[in-house]
């Protein structure tokens, strides 16, 4: 007969989240709570609120990564504040000075790829899906189509 279940609804359930929130993988989940991948596997199976607190940590990370880069794309303001303490010659201090620089954060062309290849994928895809070109007996040949982003070569480079 196997040992009872470790698992606590009202202790585990609030830790999967805390922890899923944080952007832990499940094998980082089940070493912190000490338990084998396939014991959080079966958790994730066998409770269902379980699985709900876990499935809501991760949903919560995934939105906080989903806005940043969507502010990275974009390009941001930021303020930074400074303190700044003075000294004396004879060793006394200044009153601190406090300086506020505001900075933008250019956008950035890679998260701008990143987001149009997952969200306009018909448009801004990059991936080509081999079309057939011919067929003999033996063997069939594939191309992969133009797309308007070949420089005529026949080497699919972009001449850059």
């Amino acid at each position: 007969m196997a040992p009872p279940s470790k698992y606590n609804k009202d202790y585990h359930d609030d830790w999967a989240w805390s922890l899923a929130s944080k952007g832990a993988t499940d094998e980082e989940i089940a070493k912190a709570m000490r338990i084998s991948v396939r014991t959080f596997h079966r958790w994730k199976k066998e409770y269902p609120s379980f699985l709900e607190s876990l499935s809501n940590g991760k949903d919560m990370a995934d939105a906080k990564v989903e806005k940043m880069l969507y502010k990275r794309a974009l390009g941001y303001d930021v303020e930074e504040t400074e303190r700044i303490v003075d000294v004396n010659p004879d060793g006394s201090v200044k009153p601190v000075r406090v300086k506020t620089t505001k900075k933008h954060i250019a956008p950035d062309t890679m998260a701008q790829m990143y987001w149009l290849n997952n969200r306009r994928r018909g448009e801004w895809g990059q991936r080509q899906e081999p079309v057939p070109a011919a067929e003999d007996a033996n063997n069939v040949v594939f191309y992969l189509p133009d797309n308007g982003r070949n420089d005529g070569d026949g080497n699919g480079s972009d001449g850059s």
